[in-house]
């Protein structure tokens, strides 16, 4: 896995899991903007904050997956 966020743009599809979950939930959401830095965890391990328009969730970078692009 990468710290590396992927190319994700308005529109697209993407899912990741929910930075602090102990359960591994995921999160998947339609972003309507760009991703930006979450900053890093005391494990070392980097967030990035994804907007949806109605609220803000916060992803372990390495997890994230782009299941739709946008039209």
């Amino acid at each position: 896995m990468t710290d590396t966020v992927p190319l994700i743009q308005p529109g697209d599809l993407v899912e990741g899991a929910a930075s602090g979950s102990t359960f591994g939930s995921k999160v998947r959401v339609r972003v309507d903007r760009e991703p930006w830095s979450g900053g890093v965890t005391s494990e070392g391990r980097a967030n990035t904050v994804l907007s949806d328009g109605r609220g803000v969730h916060m992803v372990y970078t390495d997890t994230i997956r782009i299941i739709e692009r946008a039209n």
